[in-house]
């Protein structure tokens, strides 16, 4: 077994040859530059405040505040640390049976003194945590349980924050479905992927605040399906150390909350530089440019006349091509990927066929075609940077598409991750951050995302930016009728996770 030609192998590697082989012949006739001609941009000086919000909103129970909200009721004595944590694992009690957000719960130890002190949090399943299984959502890796904790959650349990249990996230973090969890709204439909656990347990209200990861959308897109937020850090900015990698060049670990602000203060957590107590950023907002997307939907259309309304200028931008970004990115996180988990395969490790024949697909992808492939990527990087220098922020959807079917693995035989990537894929080719909110929801009520993408080291503005629009919207006070979640609907799986779930092992 291993990396052999067998029939077998030649047959899955043929079947999906054409995702591969099909971008390398389109991006071996476009033109490339050298990384050392992309120009630096870097974010206009915009004057910035913090400010302490004078007061905690009256919640029906402590698990519906969020991140901020609960660490200033925490620290003004109105909440303690037990009431929030009972309320959360209440909660999860309650409905995950049938949202299958956790693979495993942790049991919760005492809290650090910091800015997090006593916020309930989890972490996706390639997150590595001390003494608890991390399994990549995969059968390959079962059993598997670190003997450290990523740096990343180091600096949250430092800061406080109580971890509760792993998340669920499409096996090894390669495609944009997550199985095995549904979706809060309507669990017949999907959360997307690949951090759909977390979406799903902050929408649910199981905690207030969660790590993801990206490497084409991971953070954004769920969070368009289940109607919260997320930031995409600049690439390098949120160490990776105990994090899964998948491709290298493109992962990022990321903060994931319900709102701008709560995802601001996690991602200055994650970046080593906590602050002493919980604030929100602002801005004057008619000191910032937004460009107006060419390919924004009348939700975001909306999103940018509500912005115009705070002040801001809007200015209509025509995006660099959409479609060189995915071709190129398809050739780069191919190959970066079957690299990663080459070892694994050639020792025989046998993944689902999905992700089994993505991995092995992306072992013919030649070097000669893999290094034009990064020239192509400095050319995009040159368009954005360009484009940077006209704009603060940018305005696009998060994903094509919202509120579909839980299951599918295509969308007219079009496989879910050139569906559901062409506004988030520019953010992880470029290296930029970007932020995903919620602006809105569909007909069925499903909830809709737009995205800010910006310049590198600009995650505060991004954040700033989206708290002004979320501070005049109503969409992220909005919530899942938990009566609708029903255990019926569960999958068998949930239902074993949930009688295991207090083994930290798994």
């Amino acid at each position: 077994m291993g990396l052999e030609p067998t029939s077998e192998r030649i047959a899955r590697v043929e079947s999906v040859a054409p995702l591969v082989t099909g971008p390398i012949d389109a991006v071996r006739g476009m033109p490339g530059i050298a990384d050392a001609e992309v120009p630096v941009t870097r974010p206009r000086m915009i004057a910035l405040r913090h400010e302490v919000p004078a007061r905690t909103p009256s919640v029906t129970e402590p698990r519906d505040l969020g991140l901020i909200e609960a660490a200033l009721a925490i620290r003004r004595g109105d909440l303690s640390p037990e009431e929030l944590l009972r309320s959360c694992l209440a909660a999860i009690e309650r409905t995950d049976p049938a949202i299958g957000a956790f693979v495993r719960l942790t049991s919760p130890n005492a809290p650090a003194d910091g800015v997090l002190h006593g916020i309930p949090y989890a972490a996706k399943d390639i997150v590595d945590t001390a003494g608890v299984a991390c399994e990549y959502g995969s059968p390959v890796f079962a059993g598997r349980v670190p003997s450290a904790d990523a740096t990343v959650v180091a600096r949250v349990n430092a800061a406080g924050g109580v971890l509760v249990g792993k998340t669920a996230t499409h096996e090894i973090a390669l495609g944009m479905s997550t199985p095995h969890a549904r979706n809060p709204w309507n669990t017949s439909k999907m959360t997307s992927g690949s951090s759909g656990g977390s979406a799903a347990a902050l929408a649910a209200r199981h905690v207030p605040m969660a790590l993801g990861s990206d490497t084409g959308g991971s953070l954004r897109v769920p969070s368009a399906f289940c109607g919260t937020t997320a930031i995409k850090p600049t690439h390098g900015l949120v160490p990776g150390t105990g994090v899964m990698s998948l491709a290298p060049s493109f992962d990022v670990v990321g903060p994931m909350a319900r709102t701008a602000q709560d995802c601001w203060l996690l991602l200055r957590v994650l970046t080593g530089q906590a602050p002493p107590e919980p604030d929100h950023v602002l801005v004057d907002m008619r000191q910032v440019r937004v460009g107006v997307a060419d390919v924004s939907t009348p939700d975001q259309l909306a999103v940018a006349e509500t912005l115009r309304g705070l002040g801001a200028q809007l200015v209509d931008v025509r995006l660099p091509s959409l479609e060189i970004a995915q071709l190129v990115g398809g050739v780069l996180t191919a190959a970066e990927a079957s690299a990663e988990f080459q070892a694994h395969l050639a020792r025989g490790a046998r993944f689902s066929e999905e992700i089994q024949a993505l991995l092995e697909v992306g072992l013919i992808v030649p070097a000669a075609d893999y290094l034009h492939a990064a020239r192509v990527r400095a050319a995009v990087r040159r368009d954005y940077a360009e484009l940077f220098e006209r704009v603060d922020v940018l305005l696009l959807p998060a994903s094509p598409v919202t509120g579909l079917p839980h299951g599918i693995s295509d969308v007219d035989g079009v496989p879910l991750i050139p569906v559901l990537t062409p506004f988030t894929f520019p953010a992880n080719l470029t290296g930029l951050p970007a932020i995903a909110f919620p602006c809105g929801f569909t007909a069925s009520g499903m909830p809709v995302g737009a995205q800010l993408f910006g310049p590198a080291g600009s995650e505060q503005l991004l954040a700033a930016v989206a708290g002004a629009y979320q501070d005049v919207t109503d969409w992220t006070a909005r919530k899942p009728d938990e009566s609708l979640l029903s255990s019926s609907t569960a999958t068998s799986a949930s239902a074993a996770t949930a009688a295991k779930n207090q083994n930290p092992h798994g």
